[in-house]
């Protein structure tokens, strides 16, 4: 009996300690002072699923053996969203389509990966990328979208991707770089999120421009002059599809003041096959002229297809809400050395302007 009592007591006295680490950890996660970027719900996660509709153009025939280079094209989607951080969401979905003129048909399979922000409490920016089929070849995609719920659980999409080949084709055609591309639309139903009416990524005030700040952006880099692009044997062309992303920070030197650095890395193509690599490193300095704007010029050094050269120019960006905000940007470049381009014609007469969405840290 008083073995049995002993054991009891021993068992009793190591309880306890467990359990109660047990209740302060379930108080600690259950505690109402948490943020609630934190637990609130968000409907871009679990798994979801939806229709796809748009344009694919892919000139070269080196992935549609003939037919028109500009078709429509229709399928579906199927994919899973993990927030991993506050308004960060990490993701990956399959994608498979038909692209058609009637008389020639090829199919696109793609298996993507995401990686997204909450630009608002109903929209989410992202980033992709990944492998696939198109044609009877192998292919990688890279690109940028935007969802927006329209309703509790549909979102409408809007995706703009670069296509090109991997390895040889059937068609005998090598392209070795970006040679197609697709702007594609969707209706996206979530079906594990919570309803958009209920999620909140981020309540609160706006930003207020300062701090470190990252975001994606899309736009056009144009070089008339030719000073920057070069001819990779498909002919040259003044215009290229630009994307990329950027992180930086802002410093308030007053209240109305910012003061600042960034560093823009973008892939600039065209589906001739042509496509080249910028990368900016700029100081900014803004005004912010109402709560919800900021005005700033900016300018720096960097390369462009791997030559020198200097950027100047400037933008607007509005707040949205919480951390997030949109902006417009317009800069112009020129080359470090001076030499001229292929017309004969040097100094700044390069651009590159693009739409942004902003992920703020402040």
């Amino acid at each position: 009996m008083r073995v049995a009592t002993i054991v009891a007591g021993l068992v009793l006295a190591t309880a306890t300690p467990v359990v109660a680490l047990a209740q302060s950890a379930q108080q600690l996660y259950f505690d109402p002072a948490l943020p609630s970027d934190f637990v609130a719900p968000t409907p871009f996660e679990g798994l979801y699923a939806g229709v796809l509709l748009g344009a694919i153009s892919a000139r070269k025939n080196n992935f549609n053996a003939g037919g028109e280079d500009i078709r429509p094209e229709f399928g579906a989607v199927v994919g899973w969203n993990q927030p991993v951080a506050p308004g960060v969401v990490l993701g990956g979905e399959l994608q498979a389509t038909v692209a058609t003129d009637i008389s020639t048909t090829y199919m696109r399979a793609m298996a993507l990966a995401r990686l997204g922000f909450a630009a608002g409490d109903n929209t989410l920016i992202y980033a992709l990328g990944g492998l696939g089929v198109v044609g009877s070849g192998a292919a990688f995609e890279v690109g940028i979208g935007a969802e927006t719920m329209l309703t509790p659980n549909m979102a409408l999409r809007l995706e703009a991707a670069g296509i090109g080949q991997i390895g040889s084709v059937p068609s005998g055609v090598s392209i070795p770089a970006i040679s197609a591309m697709r702007i594609t639309s969707g209706a996206i139903w979530q079906l594990d999120g919570a309803p958009a009416s209920t999620t909140a990524f981020h309540h609160g005030d706006t930003t207020n421009f300062t701090g470190w700040h990252a975001g994606l952006n899309i736009g056009s880099l144009a070089d008339p002059q030719f000073n920057f692009f070069d001819d990779y044997g498909w002919g040259w062309h003044l215009s290229r599809f630009e994307m990329g992303g950027f992180v930086g920070y802002d410093h308030a030197v007053t209240d109305q003041i910012r003061a600042g650095v960034e560093v823009q890395l973008g892939g600039n193509y065209d589906t001739s096959g042509d496509a080249g690599v910028d990368l900016l490193a700029l100081g900014r300095l803004g005004l912010v002229a109402t709560d919800q704007v900021l005005a700033y010029a900016a300018g720096g050094l960097g390369l462009v297809e791997g030559k020198g050269a200097y950027a100047f120019g400037g933008g607007v960006e509005y707040a949205l809400w919480g951390q997030t905000s949109l902006r417009g940007e317009a800069l112009v470049l020129g080359r470090m050395d001076g030499a001229p381009g292929l017309s004969g014609v040097s100094g700044p007469t390069t651009s590159k302007v693009t739409l942004g969405a902003v992920w703020r840290f402040d």
